[in-house]
């Protein structure tokens, strides 16, 4: 059998590569998926500041960190190759964080005395106060603001994210992740302007 021959009777060597094949030089452009491990390596610490940063203590935050890593782990197999690892991580850390203070919040409402304390502005104490002592009382005022409210606020100011970054973690609309810093800033200056005048 000639060349020829072979060719004519054989439509598989005629054939070529599929259409939807992709070219040897785009092939070798594309880089192989990041294993877990590597992602984890990559935006690990960056992760496990913004869980500590949400829940205001080691233990908790711990806690947020282990759970983010454990639902990314059993869904990392079913998310594309080219998916943006950062913001899924940053989306599973929020949605976590705000389903388990939901939880909390059904388990153990917060007590009238405690909404009173939280309320208290008393300017004679306001004056003493050092300055050690309203960065606590922020800090404690941030912790208990509703949940995507605190998300967004830590994400826009510890973390430099933009409001489509935001909206995307919170699963909303940019108008939406504005809206939620904007209320949250507004609850802090109205908490604590006073304090910081004069």
């Amino acid at each position: 059998m000639t060349d020829a021959t072979m060719t004519a009777t054989n439509p598989v060597r005629n054939a070529g590569p599929p259409a939807d094949a992709p070219s040897p030089a785009s092939a070798s452009r594309r880089m192989p998926a990041p294993t877990f491990g590597a992602v984890i390596d990559t935006i690990g610490n960056e992760i496990y500041r913004f869980a500590w940063q949400l829940t205001c203590n080691r233990a908790d935050a711990d806690d947020l960190y282990q759970d983010t890593l454990l639902k990314a782990f059993r869904a990392f197999p079913k998310l594309p190759a080219d998916a943006n690892h950062r913001a899924w991580f940053y989306r599973i850390t929020s949605n976590t964080f705000i389903s388990d203070r939901r939880k909390r919040n059904r388990e153990n409402p917060l007590s009238e005395a405690h909404e009173q304390t939280l309320r208290a502005d008393t300017p004679d104490n306001a004056r003493t106060m050092d300055a050690r002592d309203l960065l606590r009382e922020v800090e404690i005022f941030v912790a208990n603001l509703p949940p995507k409210q605190r998300v967004a606020l830590v994400l826009r100011k510890y973390h430099g994210h933009g409001y489509d970054h935001i909206a995307e973690t919170l699963d909303s609309s940019e108008e939406a992740a504005r809206a939620n810093v904007h209320e949250a800033l507004r609850k802090l200056r109205a908490q604590f302007a006073d304090r910081l005048e004069g």
